[in-house]
């Protein structure tokens, strides 16, 4: 399905319900741009207090996974994209400070001045790191978005995969400080804030809840 989804884009022909069909709720390949909203119709967020960010990809015994910067509570963050339900944060600070770490790491491909917002011709990092939220404040993987700026062609394309491996207990961290009355507006959203079977399988648990409405437990004679 992925390899006709990439060669419908390259003939320019997808359709919104292709993406929405290509692979599942957690694990599928799209261009982001379909998922994005005007971070002005949705609240403003802030961790409650500066705190160490969950590792990424964590993969025991292959990986103890990838380090992020902490979050800090001067941070902004904004809803970015609604992703089949789910809502996502970003923050330019946040950015900032990825864009200036991957430039430290490979200063021939990012140059610090790409980081800097005020630059126009800033291209910024390889990628955008992104948070899953609810409107309650509790966040609950990560998000890695492609800067379409950096990629080219296919390559464009972003592999949404929520990647909630490192430690997201003690939720919630976030808070509203902006924009409050726009809260009403983050509904259809997914209820991932458990630890139970729902939260760690929702693709198995959705097909039980539909597998059970279909097959009702007939009560005894």
């Amino acid at each position: 399905m992925t390899s006709l989804l990439l060669a419908s884009l390259l003939g320019g022909c997808a359709s919104y319900e292709d993406y929405m069909s290509a692979g599942t709720e957690d694990n599928f390949v799209a261009d982001d741009n379909i998922f994005r909203v005007d971070p002005n119709d949705y609240p403003v967020f802030a961790v409650e207090q500066d705190k160490e960010a969950p590792l990424a990809s964590v993969m025991p015994p292959l990986g103890n996974g990838a380090q992020r910067p902490p979050l800090k509570k001067s941070y902004r963050w904004e809803i970015t994209h609604v992703v089949k339900g789910r809502y996502l944060i970003g923050s330019q600070d946040y950015d900032v400070v990825i864009c200036m770490k991957e430039s430290s790491l490979a200063p021939k491909r990012i140059r610090s001045k790409d980081c800097d917002p005020s630059n126009p011709k800033a291209k910024g990092g390889e990628y955008f790191e992104r948070i899953y939220i609810n409107p309650n404040g509790h966040a609950y993987g990560w998000e890695s978005i492609k800067n379409q700026k950096r990629w080219f062609f296919r390559e464009k394309l972003t592999g949404f995969k929520l990647d909630n491996t490192g430690d997201w207990s003690g939720q919630p961290w976030f808070e509203c400080i902006e924009r409050c009355d726009k809260l009403a507006n983050m509904t259809n959203y997914f209820d991932d804030t458990g630890t139970g079977f729902k939260a760690r399988y929702p693709i198995i648990y959705k097909r039980f809840i539909e597998y059970a409405e279909k097959n009702p437990i007939k009560p005894r004679e």
